[in-house]
């Protein structure tokens, strides 16, 4: 056998790495499927209007982008339903320009709740549902806007 020339512990890794690959290339039927740590994500909130933003995005499992939504509407409008740039005419929570609130179909309003609905609907129409909370935040802070 070709094995007696070599040191006993060589011939014990070669089997193992021969194993190995029978086992990794050569037997289709076994799987190998990671799965990522499950970690759970913690979203602090000061007022009900963040607490209602949390629930939205729970709902939509999107909840690892609230940290750019609260930067983002913090800048905007420090979360207050009635905020209002008397320059831009830009209203509520999320700053929604006139024409923004024509093109997602809701009416202005007061209500900070529809508020968060009204931004949200902008967010993933403007920047995409994957990923858009954070892309709009990217581009507040490159613009100043978003």
């Amino acid at each position: 056998m070709v094995f007696k020339h070599f040191h006993p512990h060589a011939r014990i890794w070669f089997i193992t790495v021969l194993a190995l690959i029978g086992v990794l290339f050569i037997n289709p039927r076994v799987e190998y499927i990671v799965h990522p740590p499950k970690s759970e994500v913690i979203a602090y909130y000061k007022n009900e209007y963040q607490q209602y933003a949390i629930q939205q995005l729970v709902k939509q499992d999107k909840l690892e982008q609230y940290p750019c939504l609260m930067e983002l509407w913090t800048r905007e409008s420090n979360w207050r339903p009635k905020a209002l740039n008397k320059q831009s005419k830009a209203l509520g929570i999320a700053q929604l320009l006139p024409e923004t609130w024509r093109n997602i179909k809701i009416k202005p309003t007061n209500d900070g709740f529809k508020q968060v609905d009204a931004g949200l609907k902008y967010i993933d129409h403007h920047y995409g549902e994957s990923g858009g909370i954070c892309r709009a935040y990217a581009h507040h802070l490159a613009r100043g806007w978003y």
